[in-house]
């Protein structure tokens, strides 16, 4: 006979099974409602960069309206004074009767203006598949059918490319081109550059997956940790002296480099195990014999990573590196200027306040007493966190722009703006440190205290790297919201049109301190009336996006690296 006491529990244990089921339902539908929003905006955002060409509809005739008509124009020719097609010719594709009627225009767009032929379409289909109109020039594709008439251009430079011809329809705003070693011109790269990238591939593996074969070569190595060392700096200024300052011979010399690091630790754990009497058989005791093998690992990665992006590819994207702002053609335009000044921006605000933002939190936490002055600084920290961010582009206006009194009289410098911006990320970086160093066990200190560190080596060694996960997290918060803020920026004087390759230091040492980030050229450009600005706008937004996830990936990366010091 069951009594009552189960008969609760049962009952108990029934309804916390439905709470359960549901709650977790509704957080996989919270989830699944803002990847959905989440899709729709980028969606929303890619949909302009693809150019579809010219396409509509021709209503059908009335009695009322004999004909109706379709304009056309296009701002550049296709045509050359000899008659040859520069580009893909533009082909205008012409369907009716749900589909059964379909008949192809070609259009030739020479340099003579006021050049124009209007089109027909009856029953019998369309008076000319090939006409000729000047630039600039509208043309009209007139219908005396009763039905509805599509018009797809299938081929051929949109009505707004340059006078190039570029884009054809259906391709991206932005051309990519990805070179693998070589190119049309020849080899891409150094040869001792590719050798440094292939040498710290190869480490990376065998650090990675040891295994007795492929330790056999570094036994060799036993005893020569500084002709290693050597080596790998000669090698590494030997690569930039061949390649010149460029990005892939600098990856290339800090390959060099960290691979003799690695083959260092690694042979240093080799002979540490063997002393213990045990052979490379145990790699699993060799993990834990290299120094700071983790480390090592995540950086070694993570500078893989950025090498494949230019060893041994070669990725050229004019939009980001070539193109400058060009006023007259919109799809021979580009953000150099603006990307290069984010960067920069961005560089100096994370050195700015990451350092400045983490000291101050691990002081208040863990050395200052409380009293009134820390619980004033405390809600001056919290309130600065919400404060807008206009407010900040008006305290960087009259502390870094401007000259006299409290100004040091940077301009309207990339100096200024980094210093700016990274002010304002301050109180969210303060903000989140000190809630990871709270959430650090009071007994990991005790522990501490109790074997005779002193506070700052408590500090330093226990506390500090239990919090760093949580310090991260606040530090790629900030870097996030700060990345895409327009009016602090503005306010400090970022242009909207910049010709040339922003000067950091120009509020120093003079030089040209205007600048423009990918935020002001995008507002720039949406204010623009002609759609394929628009479509350059879009171009520049996924870059900026880009971007974010690139720095956001650094900082997740070096996240999960400390946590998982943390748990083992």
């Amino acid at each position: 006979m069951k009594k009552d006491v189960d008969l609760l529990k049962k009952k108990s244990r029934s309804q916390r099974d439905i709470v359960e089921k549901a709650g977790s339902a509704g957080l996989a539908l919270s989830g699944l409602v803002g990847l959905f929003f989440l899709v729709i905006l980028v969606w929303q955002i890619a949909i302009p960069t693809v150019i579809a060409g010219e396409t509509g509809t021709i209503e059908p005739a009335s009695e009322f309206i004999p004909e109706s008509d379709y304009v056309l124009h296009w701002d550049y020719p296709n045509i050359d004074d000899q008659g040859n097609v520069k580009a893909d010719p533009i082909i205008l594709e012409l369907s009716w009767d749900d589909g059964q009627t379909v008949e192809e225009l070609e259009i030739k767009v020479v340099s003579q203006r006021g050049l124009t032929e209007d089109v027909y379409i009856d029953e019998n289909g369309i008076s000319t598949s090939e006409v000729e109109v000047g630039r600039k020039t509208k043309f009209y594709l007139k219908s005396s059918l009763t039905e509805q008439i599509e018009v797809k251009q299938i081929s051929g430079p949109v009505p707004a490319a340059d006078e190039t011809g570029a884009p054809t329809v259906s391709s991206f705003v932005v051309s990519i081109d990805v070179d693998v070693l070589v190119s049309e011109d020849g080899i891409v790269f150094q040869p001792i550059e590719l050798a440094g990238y292939a040498v710290l591939l190869v480490t990376m593996i065998i650090v990675t997956k040891p295994s007795e074969k492929s330790l056999a070569p570094l036994q060799k190595l036993y005893g020569k940790d500084k002709h290693v060392r050597i080596g790998s700096i000669v090698l590494a200024i030997i690569t930039l002296a061949l390649g010149g300052i460029t990005v892939s011979s600098t990856l290339a010399a800090i390959g060099w480099l960290l691979a003799g690091i690695m083959v260092n630790r690694t042979t240093e754990g080799m002979q540490r195990l063997e002393q213990q009497g045990r052979t490379l058989k145990e790699v699993d005791r060799l993990k834990h014999s290299i120094s700071n093998r983790d480390g090592l690992l995540m950086w070694a990665r993570m500078l893989l990573f950025a090498s494949t992006l230019f060893i041994p590819l070669a990725i050229d994207i004019p939009f980001l590196t070539e193109r400058y702002q060009d006023i007259f053609q919109p799809y021979s335009s580009g953000i150099r200027s603006a990307f290069f000044g984010t960067i920069w921006v961005m560089t100096i605000a994370m050195v700015v306040s990451i350092p400045v933002s983490i000291g101050a939190a691990i002081y208040l936490e863990e050395y200052a007493a409380p009293s009134r002055t820390t619980k004033l600084i405390q809600a001056l920290v919290t309130n600065l966190a919400g404060v807008p961010s206009i407010v900040f582009g008006m305290f960087g206006l009259a502390i870094f722009v401007k000259q006299g009194g409290i100004g040091l009289g940077l301009g309207p410098s990339i100096l200024a703006a980094g210093l700016t911006m990274g002010v304002m990320a301050m109180p969210i970086i303060v903000l989140a440190s000190q809630e990871a160093l709270r959430s650090v066990p009071t007994s990991l200190r005790e522990s501490a205290y109790g074997v005779g560190c002193t506070q700052w080596q408590v500090t330093k060694d226990h506390v500090l790297p239990s919090a760093m996960p949580g310090i991260m997290t606040g530090s790629i918060l900030a870097m996030s919201r700060i990345m895409g803020e327009a009016a602090p920026l503005v306010v400090v004087g970022a242009a909207a049109l910049v010709l040339f390759d922003p000067e950091p230091l120009a509020g120093i040492f003079g030089g040209n301190v205007n600048f423009t980030v990918i935020p002001i050229q995008i507002y720039f450009w949406t204010s623009e009336p002609e759609h394929a600005w628009h479509s350059m706008a879009a171009a520049a937004s996924i870059s900026l996006i880009l971007l974010l996830v690139a720095m956001n990936s650094i900082a997740i990366i070096l996240r999960q690296h400390f946590r998982k010091r943390l748990n083992s």
